[in-house]
Order: structure tokens, then C-alpha cells, then sequence
């Protein structure tokens, strides 16, 4: 059962993250692109509150980790996933993109343990969407399990808890949490590259370095282990295990290969091995003759020998 215990300390690393794909959670989607900027609660701790009506957009930390792979799904993007993120399966063929694979998962879990930990997870409608379909592309590959050291939080969640205690007084129409509403209403101007994963991931960070301080106070308390998202969609895995993508080599295979030749290698194995043969020596079968053959010249001249001594001279 997956633990839902608090961390044991102040999250030292939040790890912003966008994922982009073919589309809508009941198409299944899978991944097309992906984005994970890494940075130290220190840089976020040292940034001043932004000032102004409306504020400057801050420029983001000097000191980050960034990782960003586009991928190849595997299945077609819908029409509207491709108005919107820009990418198709053709183009992402095209350029030699690859698969979601074991290879991809070391990457990940590489450039997680870089960071000190513990480390958070932080997306845009995460909850409902990057965290479960991160959660389903691992565990197609047997690796449910993988970032279960991390945790996360969605920052719709975290936002709307902090935009209204700043201004609980405050009455008004419903307002809009979506990354560009929010990004809109605090810097009076559109974010841009919206619906790539790093320019999404760049708009979040700069979403949530308005109040740095209180955010991070709000993660602490609040962020969940990773390993209690449900994948979006049923994976199903053998129970007990628990692979690690870093110990796998990138050239090996997660589960155990199939031998699709299995039982023809039955009906076809030989019931003994024969003899192994010396190079240049001619075959047994082809010394038989030549043997028997001598064998009979030898019995019939010695048979010719004897009677020429018993018979009498002349």
C-alpha cells in the first residue's frame, strides 16, 4: 500500500514539469514532449516579492536544471493535440524522435538524482493529468515504481490557495486557473510559447515566484508522495517488484525476452549430438570400404600362400 506520509523535511528541490501529448485522458494519450526544470529552494527562498501593478515577470533563477525530450507516441496525435502543442507522430518520426522507453526512464530518474532531495513535483493540473499519465507511460514499462521517492503537487491547487488568501476581501466574477489566466492576471501581459512543455514550464516558474515564500511553505505542507497517483489509464504489473530504471544497462530488456521460436526448437533439437570430426580427417563412412576391402585381399592371399606350400613340386 502506498505510504501517504509526509516528507521528512522542507523540500529542498521542486522540479517544474509540462507534459505534452496526443490528447484528451479517455484517448489514452501518450506522451509527446516533456520538461522538467530542477530548482534548489535556496533560489526560490532569495527571490524578491514582485512589486508593482501589475509586477515585473521575475527573470528566472541563474542556477537550474533543465531537461527537455520530445517523444515519439507510437500512435497518432488528435488533430486538436496537434493545433495546440505543434507536434504531429509523422513530424516526431520524421526528426528520428524515440519511443517512451527504459532509456528514457533512466534519464529521468538520472536527472532526478542530481538534485538534493526530497524532491517535488510541480505541474499545471497535475493531478488530473501530467502526474497520472507520467505514472501510466512507466508503468507500460514495468516501472510503476520508478519516482516513488519523489512527491508532488498540483499548482492550481497551491495557486488558488494562495491568490485567495491574498486577497480573501476581494469579491468578484469566478475566476480562471488556467496557467495563462493566472500568468495574465499577475504580470498584465500573455505568457508565451504556450503549450510547449519548456515554455509552459518557464511561465509555471514564473507563476510561482509571486510569492515565493508562502509557496514553499504551501508545498511543504502539503505535498503528496508520487506513489499514491493512480496511472491514467490500467497498467497492470506483477506485484512484489520494484525495478530501478538506473540499474538497468540502456541496451537490456526489462522483462524477460520472448522466445517466439520456442517450440519449434523443441521439435527440431536433435535427440544426440554427433561425434565432433578433426578438420582433414576424411569422414568414418568413407574409411569402411576401403578397410573391408583390404581385409579381404589379405584373408585371400594368405589362403593362396598356404596351398601353394602344400602342393609338391614338380
Amino acid at each position: 500500500m502506498a505510504s501517504k506520509a509526509l516528507p521528512p523535511g522542507p523540500m529542498q528541490t521542486l522540479i517544474f514539469l509540462d507534459l505534452e501529448a496526443t490528447g484528451l485522458p479517455g484517448s489514452q494519450p501518450k506522451v509527446t514532449e516533456l520538461c522538467l526544470l530542477a530548482v534548489h529552494r535556496c533560489a526560490l527562498e532569495s527571490s524578491a516579492p514582485c512589486q508593482g501593478r501589475p509586477p515585473a515577470v521575475p527573470p528566472p533563477p541563474r542556477v537550474v536544471d533543465k531537461l527537455s525530450v520530445c517523444v515519439a507516441p507510437g500512435k497518432a496525435c488528435s488533430p486538436a493535440a496537434s493545433k495546440i502543442t505543434g507536434l504531429s507522430t509523422a513530424e516526431l518520426v520524421a526528426h528520428g524522435r524515440q519511443h517512451f522507453d527504459n532509456n528514457l526512464a533512466n534519464l529521468l530518474l538520472a536527472f532526478l538524482q542530481r538534485q538534493p532531495q526530497p524532491w517535488c513535483l510541480v505541474a499545471h493540473n497535475g493531478d488530473r493529468y501530467d502526474f497520472p499519465l507520467l505514472r501510466a507511460e512507466l508503468a507500460m514499462l514495468g516501472l510503476a515504481g520508478a519516482l516513488d521517492g519523489a512527491f508532488c503537487v498540483d499548482s492550481i491547487t497551491a495557486l488558488k490557495a494562495l491568490e485567495q488568501s491574498n486577497s480573501a476581501s476581494e469579491r468578484g466574477p469566478r475566476r480562471s486557473y488556467s496557467l495563462g489566466s493566472i500568468y495574465a492576471r499577475l504580470y498584465g501581459q500573455a505568457p508565451a510559447d504556450s503549450h510547449m512543455a519548456e515554455g509552459d514550464v518557464l511561465t509555471l516558474l514564473s507563476v510561482c515566484q509571486w510569492r515565493p515564500q508562502a509557496l514553499l511553505q504551501w508545498v511543504d505542507a502539503h505535498a503528496r508522495p508520487f506513489s499514491t497517483v493512480k496511472p491514467m489509464y490500467g497498467v497492470t504489473t506483477s506485484p512484489g517488484t520494484h525495478p530501478r530504471p538506473a540499474a538497468v544497462p540502456a541496451t537490456a530488456t526489462l522483462g524477460p525476452a520472448r522466445n517466439t521460436s520456442a517450440s519449434l526448437e523443441n521439435n527440431r533439437r536433435p535427440k544426440a549430438l554427433p561425434p565432433a570430426e578433426v578438420p582433414g580427417t576424411p569422414p568414418r563412412e568413407g574409411l569402411l570400404a576401403p578397410l573391408g576391402m583390404l581385409a579381404f585381399l589379405t584373408v585371400a592371399i594368405a589362403m593362396l600362400y598356404g596351398l601353394s606350400l602344400a602342393t609338391p613340386g614338380r
